[in-house]
């Protein structure tokens, strides 16, 4: 691996950190949905705080295809995900809150990377997702079933640097 990418894709985790620690809001707890980033016990709401927990051992995402930003972006920190801004459109970065949930991205990611469509990596407030180009690297701005609309980063390390 050639030191500009060992930098980029370093730079992911570590600014996916700095973005869930600022993102850590309170969550209903469900017992059948335990994560080891929640904080226990709950609070008398049912509430309980979390925390980013590095994913040790990291899930397996190997075999799938997708570049080494991707696989570090899924499997670096459980946590609840962050809400925020990029450009005018509402960003809900996913994040795994467990090993299940984990599972099931791995799983989507696999269907899309093999497809060659856009890797999902966040929501917005309607229809449109955020999903980074498997072959190129670059972030987009797509459309379910549509090719991309419009390019929005050239790297997932600077669409995460420009959410912090």
């Amino acid at each position: 691996m050639n030191t500009e990418r060992e930098n980029t894709v370093g730079e992911v985790a570590r600014t996916l950190l700095k973005l869930l620690e600022q993102a850590s809001q309170p969550v209903e707890y469900d017992p059948e949905w335990p994560s080891p980033c929640a904080v226990l016990p709950p609070d008398a709401d049912n509430m309980v705080a979390w925390r980013p927990v590095a994913m040790e051992p990291s899930p397996d995402f190997s075999g799938l295809g997708l570049r080494p930003d991707i696989i570090e972006f899924y499997t670096s920190f459980w946590g609840r995900g962050w809400e925020g801004g990029h450009d005018g459109e509402a960003v809900f970065l996913t994040v795994a809150w467990n090993a299940h949930e984990s599972a099931q991205i791995r799983a989507s990611l696999a269907s899309q990377a093999a497809a060659g469509e856009p890797v999902f990596i966040a929501t917005t407030d309607s229809d449109l997702f955020f999903g980074v180009d498997n072959a190129s690297g670059a972030v987009w701005l797509c459309e379910p079933g549509y090719p991309p609309l419009r390019e929005v980063a050239p790297s997932l390390a600077a669409f995460l640097t420009a959410l912090a």
